[in-house]
């Protein structure tokens, strides 16, 4: 009795392998009904599938956003301390000595306009 129903349960899969295979499943009625319901999932997993690749590739242009403020940011501080060592007096004395421009040894003197004018 065994053996008949394993044999009977194998005639019943295959027969179902070859309706898959021929595709005669498919007008049967409830397949039929419940296809609204499996196309409504197909399309809310290809809307998951989209926005999963959409934020992945947000990731990575934020990533090398970061990067690029990361080098920006160091440029910028690397340019204030050139320009802070360039205000420097003994950085002025010397690149004005270069161009031949050497430093007065008497202070300045004020100039004072007449008051009548």
């Amino acid at each position: 009795m065994a053996i008949k129903l394993s044999k009977k349960r194998l005639s019943q899969s295959g027969n179902a392998a070859r309706e898959i295979l021929r595709g005669s499943f498919i007008g049967h009625p409830v397949i039929i009904r419940n296809l609204p319901f499996a196309l409504y999932l197909t399309f809310l997993s290809l809307v998951a599938i989209w926005s999963a690749h959409r934020a992945e590739s947000r990731v990575r242009e934020i990533s090398k956003k970061v990067v690029q403020l990361n080098e920006l940011e160091s440029e910028y501080l690397e340019a204030k301390s050139n320009l802070m060592k360039m205000g420097t007096e003994s950085s002025v004395r010397q690149r004005s000595h270069a161009i031949g421009l050497i430093p007065s040894h008497r202070a300045p003197a004020r100039i004072t306009a007449p008051a009548d004018e």
